[in-house]
């Protein structure tokens, strides 16, 4: 009989988390942004997602040459790709690519968390929500290749202390010992970026900046002062926000139930905008919930702007995979795989982060979240 992609919601309870969270010692995070769950896989959905990267980072392979972008010298390190779990005819479930960018995200919480974690799952140590690591090389050591090689690294932000991922930027300057900075405090001279009273420079940025965020004005002024840095490293290069973004799922070949499409180009322009609730609308520029159509009209669709500004999805059901053990509600999952990339080198698995929601919207920015609702860790057993 064969076996089925499976996935196990555990529960750890909020106040169990609370403590081990404070035992490890690092920055505080945001209770009500963790969930009070761990999520274990099963051989079959391990092997199931490992295919469905294998085959979208195969095609994404010309996506990813650096001349793709206009800024010399930038490589895409990082890539951030999200999956929701939607129901499958026979199955307890199917994997569906919701979005996917060259931009790091919540490496610091992620590990943390980690930790937190260990005090309370008991899973042996071959469990991990990672990929395999070099052996006798730790997991913050091993990811020091990318996000901080050098002791003269700077993680640049926009206003990094008013935002509401401080807690990640912190953690990143506990577990790696960088420095975190508002881009507008540096200036750039001998090729690499300088403190503003020149006691330091920097030649490897972590960056956390994203140009289509600042007005007109300070995006020039950003973007001018990094090109005149010109010798810097990077770890998720700012002109790779752009470089793949939601639009790239309209120029690769995906499933039926997860196929894309650009809005002009799609099966749903072409039918003059006839049943638009089989479809949502993704804009090519939206995070954090912004730039979505759940439930667009015929209108909504028509006046949206073209081209290659919003791509439509054929829309998927999400199932549940799990129910809180108190509240007794459903608990869904979009499971984000943090890809780290090298020249010349298989892509490596950071980490599995797991966002678990109430309603099957992962983003739970500017919410208030549910028990059971938040970030959490997805572990596969690396010696089965």
């Amino acid at each position: 009989m064969k076996v089925v992609p499976q996935v196990r919601l555990e529960f750890i309870g909020a106040e169990r988390l609370t403590q081990a969270l404070a035992e490890v010692g690092a920055p505080h995070l945001p209770q009500s942004m963790m969930s009070d769950h761990y999520a274990i896989g099963n051989g079959a959905l391990q092997q199931a997602l490992s295919n469905k990267i294998r085959h979208l980072t195969s095609q994404l392979g010309p996506h990813l040459a650096p001349a793709r972008v206009a800024w010399a010298g930038a490589h895409a390190d990082v890539l951030a790709l999200d999956l929701a779990f939607v129901e499958h005819p026979y199955r307890p479930f199917d994997l569906a690519w919701v979005e996917i960018q060259a931009f790091t995200s919540m490496l610091p919480t992620f590990h943390t968390l980690h930790l937190a974690q260990r005090r309370l799952h008991g899973l042996a140590p071959s469990w991990q929500p990672h990929g395999v690591l070099p052996r006798d090389t730790s997991w913050i050591e091993h990811m020091r290749r990318w996000v901080a090689p050098a002791p003269s690294t700077v993680l640049i932000e926009d206003r990094p202390r008013a935002r509401v991922t401080w807690p990640d930027l912190d953690a990143a300057r506990h577990w790696w010992g960088i420095t975190v900075h508002d881009w507008r405090d540096l200036t750039a001279s001998q090729g690499y970026l300088w403190s503003a009273d020149d006691s330091r420079h920097y030649k490897h940025v972590w960056n956390r900046l994203i140009f289509s965020d600042l007005s007109a004005t300070e995006r020039a002024q950003a973007e001018s002062m990094l090109r005149t840095a010109g010798w810097l490293r990077w770890h998720s290069h700012p002109a790779w926000y752009d470089g793949i973004n939601k639009g790239t799922l309209a120029n690769v070949k995906l499933a039926a139930h997860e196929a894309c499409h650009w809005l002009e180009d799609s099966p749903l322009c072409a039918a003059r905008w006839a049943n638009p609730e089989q479809w949502v609308a993704k804009s090519v520029g939206g995070h954090s919930g912004n730039g979505l159509l759940l439930t667009p009209t015929a209108a909504d669709l028509q006046g949206l702007p073209t081209p290659r500004q919003w791509i439509v999805q054929n829309k998927f059901r999400q199932v549940p995979i799990g129910q809180h053990p108190l509240t007794r509600q459903p608990l869904f999952g979009e499971l984000r795989c943090m890809l780290g990339l090298r020249p010349g080198r298989e892509p490596w698995l950071m980490a599995l982060i797991l966002r678990c929601s109430t309603d099957g919207i992962a983003t739970l920015t500017g919410r208030q979240t549910a028990p059971g609702e938040g970030m959490t860790l997805l572990y596969f057993d690396g010696g089965a």
